[in-house]
């Protein structure tokens, strides 16, 4: 007991004799515990567990199986926890946090101790972020105007003519029947796109043919006459005329244009009941 209370007192740890004398009676009852006492006693003064050899420490944890619950409970109240562990178990000094763990294979993940708790602070590396934009809405790719853009990507109409001809050859080459219904969707889609633009530049061709003339109206003192909805209507389907006529086209459209409202009549006949 001399001995406890001597290195306890050159640690510096306990401040008085008194403090040692009032755990007396319950060092007496630990009497078989006195191993396990030194062992903490020297941890708690700084000594490591490197001089305690593993014979000892088997010993420390015979001793400890053979006494109470209440007696290691009062035995680690006494030295404290940390001092406790440190004699049972060994040193948790940083040397021994920061082992640096081999890897069998080099392709293998590092292994890391769980006893390195983390700093409370991190030490992120800061990273630029990355601003996403998007150019239809946003304000920094100006407004957008349709025959800049046309003009701006007028190359694409030869390219894209040159994809539905060899989508044509492909069609006639292929034999499996999905192949064949994917090949065909994609060819009529780009026919609507271009009967699509067709009939945009017919109405376009004739609002400005229009606008024109009603300009020249205007500086020679007529009113000024904005078109109907109707009346836009009936400019195009004139121009629309036009084009055909000069293309020759004019009979097979006026052709199909009776087989369709032959069938919209027919629909509206009455049945034979």
């Amino acid at each position: 007991m001399a001995s406890f209370q001597h290195t306890a007192d050159e640690s510096g740890d306990v401040s008085s004799s008194e403090e040692m004398d009032s755990g007396s009676d319950s060092e007496e009852e630990l009497g078989e515990g006195s191993e396990v006492q030194k062992a903490g006693s020297d941890a708690k003064s700084g000594v490591t567990t490197s001089s305690t050899t593993t014979a000892e420490a088997n010993t420390m944890k015979k001793e400890l199986s053979t006494m109470s619950f209440e007696d290691i409970q009062r035995l680690r109240d006494k030295i404290g926890t940390k001092t406790y562990n440190q004699a049972l178990h060994g040193s948790n000094s940083k040397r021994d946090q920061n082992k640096v763990f081999k890897r069998a294979n080099k392709n293998r993940p590092v292994e890391m101790s769980s006893k390195c708790p983390p700093p409370r602070i991190r030490q992120v590396v800061p990273i630029k972020k990355k601003i996403h934009r998007d150019p239809r809405f946003d304000d920094l790719s100006g407004e957008y105007d349709e025959k800049i853009f046309e003009k701006s990507y007028s190359f694409l109409d030869p390219m894209k003519a040159r994809e539905k001809k060899y989508l044509e050859k492909q069609l006639r080459k292929e034999k499996d029947e999905d192949r064949r219904r994917n090949i065909q969707k994609l060819i009529r889609r780009m026919e609507q796109q271009e009967r699509t633009k067709r009939q945009e530049d017919i109405k376009e061709k004739a609002l400005k043919e229009w606008k024109a003339k009603e300009k020249e109206l205007v500086k020679q003192g007529k009113k000024p006459y904005f078109l109907k909805k109707s009346d836009e209507k009936k400019l195009v389907l004139a121009q629309k005329f036009k084009e055909l006529k000069k293309s020759g086209k004019v009979e097979k459209f006026l052709q199909k244009k009776r087989k369709k409202n032959a069938a919209r009549d027919r629909k509206h006949l009455p049945t034979d009941s």
